[in-house]
């Protein structure tokens, strides 16, 4: 059941336009270098009940080191050019002496209310002195998108996701004999993305939150690393009969996403739609999108999850469609914008290279002239895009390489 205004949910995962466009490129692409750094790229860990946490706790208490960093300096978000949304990125350095593995993450945002997501960033060595620049003020830096570190397009590859955060998000543990390896003297990006619209009464206030990690040194310890694949579809989502207004022409639309998000943002949605075999030029309305994504290498999914906004209705991931070897990955008929959690696989599936996994989304735009969050916002051609309002089709895997 849908719920009024801006709802919470659990387990986000965001793609930026840096995301997009790397996978992208490696997709066409057959680099031997492009390919080995996507299956680098992302790490990410299934959320598990406090009482394995306590399992797992409990076998390496006594090699759990805890590390506890805090944002420099308290933010006071702002959106830009009249948006709802803030994108900010900070550099934490959480002391790490030896190298280590991730067990847990916790991110405890100081405000709740309008924290959309948050998502910790590995920090390459060679983008270090670049962060360090950046964040010398301690205030951190606008990152639409990705970190914002490397450049548009190597930002994704350089800087892979941790971890990511939402509302109703408990600590992010990694299951029995998987972890995330982490280096001596590493640092992360912490990037928030504060959603204006769900602050309480329309009052914004600072915000200083900080992280809490645990880890155990990677020289007493054996895991497997969880990596994280992304397969993304189109949004192109007219206004409703009916429905008008200067922003339901997709064009104004794409540029008024770009003027209050990224200037990067118009460049998204064609490149989703290049990537999947569409043509961006003439592209054509729909409530259901889909893609085939061909897959370049061999994994095994262990969990999946959806990520809509507050348009979605139906997400479902299929491999090797209309085939022998059809296999049925994740299929969401209801979609709730609150419970975007993982689903673990009850049986680990194979994948292997030239296997093709079909993502397809249905979408209900007709939602936007009732939900409270949505309703007093101008009419709008909906596409692909990383503020609140905007829409994404996005399915989210967690899978394992021998």
């Amino acid at each position: 059941m849908r719920k009024s205004g801006i709802r919470k949910f659990r387990s986000l995962r965001v793609l930026s336009i840096t995301a997009i466009l790397a996978i992208g490129l490696f997709q066409l692409s057959s680099a031997t270098q492009a390919s080995e750094a996507l299956k680098k790229k992302l790490t990410d860990i299934p959320e598990f009940a406090a009482g394995q946490l306590a399992e797992v706790k409990k076998k390496s208490k006594s090699n759990i080191n805890k590390h506890s960093m805090r944002m420099k300096k308290a933010h006071l978000p702002t959106a830009p050019n009249g948006g709802t949304d803030d994108y900010r990125c900070f550099l934490l350095d959480p002391k790490i002496k030896e190298d280590s593995i991730l067990r847990s993450i916790e991110f405890i945002p100081q405000k709740k209310d309008y924290v959309h997501h948050a998502i910790m960033f590995r920090v390459s060595e060679a983008n270090i002195p670049e962060a360090i620049e950046k964040d010398k003020s301690g205030i951190g830096w606008p990152c639409f998108g990705g970190s914002g570190l490397g450049g548009m397009f190597s930002s994704f590859v350089t800087s892979p996701w941790i971890s990511a955060w939402a509302p109703g998000r408990g600590i992010d543990i990694s299951p029995e004999g998987y972890g995330i390896p982490f280096r001596k003297g590493e640092r992360l990006v912490l990037q928030i993305h504060y959603n204006l619209l769900a602050a309480n009464g329309g009052t914004v206030e600072t915000d200083r939150s900080r992280i809490v990690m645990e880890a155990v040194p990677a020289s007493s310890t054996n895991v497997k690393p969880l990596t994280i694949e992304l397969f993304a579809a189109p949004v192109e989502l007219a206004c409703p009969s009916g429905v008008t207004g200067p922003l339901c022409d997709r064009n104004a639309s794409l540029r008024d996403l770009a003027t209050r998000t990224d200037k990067t943002s118009f460049l998204e949605a064609q490149a989703i739609a290049a990537i999947c075999g569409k043509n961006p030029a003439k592209p054509i309305p729909s409530l259901a999108n889909s893609c085939d994504r061909i897959i370049r290498s061999d994994f095994k999914i262990i969990a999946a999850g959806p990520h809509m906004h507050l348009l979605g209705k139906k997400l479902k991931m299929t491999l090797n469609p209309g085939t022998e070897r059809e296999k049925s990955i994740l299929n969401v008929e209801n979609y709730d914008f609150d419970d975007q959690s993982p689903i673990v696989l009850t049986e680990p599936i194979n994948v292997v290279s030239g296997d093709v996994i079909r993502i397809e989304c249905v979408h209900d735009p007709s939602l936007r002239q009732v939900l409270p969050a949505l309703k007093f916002l101008p009419p709008r051609y909906v596409t692909w895009g990383e503020g609140s309002s905007d829409e994404m089709c996005l399915g989210v895997l967690s899978v394992t390489r021998d």
